[in-house]
């Protein structure tokens, strides 16, 4: 038996308002079209549903049940309208993100707090590890969406990105004499006691090229993994040190300062999917915030 699905919604209607004539303002339809369809729903079910006492309906046993039914239907459909317009609008679902630490500990975590504030609803996660983590994280599969500092072009089973390349900048006590120039030279820092980042940093090993261009020689303090710490070092007064813009700009200190450098010592960020995955609206907004991020950042004042 094939049972037509406008005589249910005025079945529904009618059993809900209690009333033909309001479930014929519900549906947007006459009483007298109402009334044709619950009587040609009887007639296929060949089942009365309601009996007449003047201008009540009463419905039987049989309309009770068939009621719970339909109900049941209906509200499992408008669940699903919801979620589709839920997912339509990303305000639910998962994103699961990975960055390198110099991202993930300053502008990912501005673009996860952004992003969480505008979609509520998203349950979020941001995983702070190496490039090469990050890497195997989106190859599995076990993340949306990550960011590393390196081209990881010829890594299997990522889609990779590029984002713009920011600048390295030099960070040093507000009362250093290099504090009063506006932006240095790499010949600037000759002599300088300098806090280095690990010997297998990218930003490292072009820094350690400039000067080595430019015949610098500084003298070596501190070896630290992250920027950040090496701004805490340099509030200390250990030395200057050269960071990522993003991670300087975090910096609260009011006796620390950061100036631009030139010759550019750049970072070079990717962005990394894995392969062969439709990307959801969440991946896609959360990609244009982190865009927008980007393009406030790379230019510096």
């Amino acid at each position: 038996m094939q049972l037509n699905p406008r005589q249910l919604e005025a079945f529904r209607s009618v059993m809900a308002s209690g009333s033909m004539t309001v479930a014929a303002e519900r549906l947007k339809i006459s009483q007298p079209a109402v009334s044709a369809l619950i009587r040609d729903l009887e007639k296929r079910l060949e089942i009365r549903l309601f009996r007449r006492e003047g201008n009540r309906l009463i419905p039987g046993a049989e309309a009770q049940r068939l009621f719970r039914e339909v109900d049941r239907f209906y509200q499992g459909i408008e669940q699903i309208e919801r979620v589709a317009m839920d997912l339509k609008s990303a305000r639910i679902g998962t994103l699961r993100v990975a960055s390198m630490h110099t991202l993930g500990l300053s502008l990912l975590s501005e673009g996860v707090r952004q992003f969480s504030l505008s979609r509520p609803e998203v349950a979020i996660s941001l995983d702070v590890r190496n490039s090469l983590g990050v890497l195997e994280l989106a190859a599995a599969h076990q993340i949306d969406i990550g960011f590393v500092q390196m081209s990881g072009d010829e890594y299997p089973g990522v889609d990779v990105f590029p984002l713009p390349s920011v600048a390295a900048v030099c960070v040093l006590p507000r009362g250093h004499a290099l504090a009063r120039k506006r932006s240095l030279k790499i010949t600037d820092l000759q002599d300088e006691s300098l806090i280095s980042l690990n010997s297998n940093s990218p930003v490292r090993m072009r820094l350690e090229m400039e000067l080595d261009a430019a015949g610098v020689t500084c003298k070596r303090s501190v070896v630290t993994s992250l920027g950040h710490v090496a701004c805490s070092l340099v509030s200390g007064g250990l030395g200057l040190a050269v960071v990522d813009p993003f991670t300087a700009r975090r910096v609260r200190d009011p006796g620390v300062v950061w100036r631009p450098l030139s010759p550019a010592v750049l970072f070079h960020f990717s962005m990394v999917l894995p392969a062969h995955q439709p990307r959801s609206k969440v991946v896609e907004d959360f990609i244009k915030v982190v865009r927008e991020l980007f393009k406030a950042s790379v230019d510096l004042p």
